[in-house]
């Protein structure tokens, strides 16, 4: 990928944009999942890499999660569900309807 990031994720640990699945935010913590099926935890809040990760193909459907556009395999509009590359469905919330509907 041509504009791939790098993200320090803790100080001993940097990642590509590119391999990261999706964020999950839990309580001041992030679960980062990656596209091997890896697991990564950071003390860092979503919000921390949702500023990072502003110019690449990211979204933040909803409050607790940020997804890689580049393994959404699917989406129902009709129930604002994301279907992701490992088979995980997300709840696109009605605020960020729009705005996911124009970044797609």
């Amino acid at each position: 990928m041509k504009n791939d990031l790098f993200i320090t994720i803790d100080k001993n640990l940097t990642l590509r944009s590119s391999d990261i699945l999706m964020l999950k935010a839990d309580i001041n913590y992030t679960h980062i999942l990656l596209e091997d099926g890896s697991k990564v935890l950071s003390s860092r809040t979503l919000g921390i890499f949702e500023r990072r990760l502003f110019n690449q193909p990211f979204f933040r459907p909803n409050r607790s999660v940020i997804i890689n556009l580049n393994y959404m395999v699917g989406f129902q509009k009709d129930l604002h569900i994301i279907e992701m590359g490992n088979n995980e469905l997300i709840n696109l919330s009605r605020r960020r309807a729009k705005q996911f509907l124009k970044r797609i």
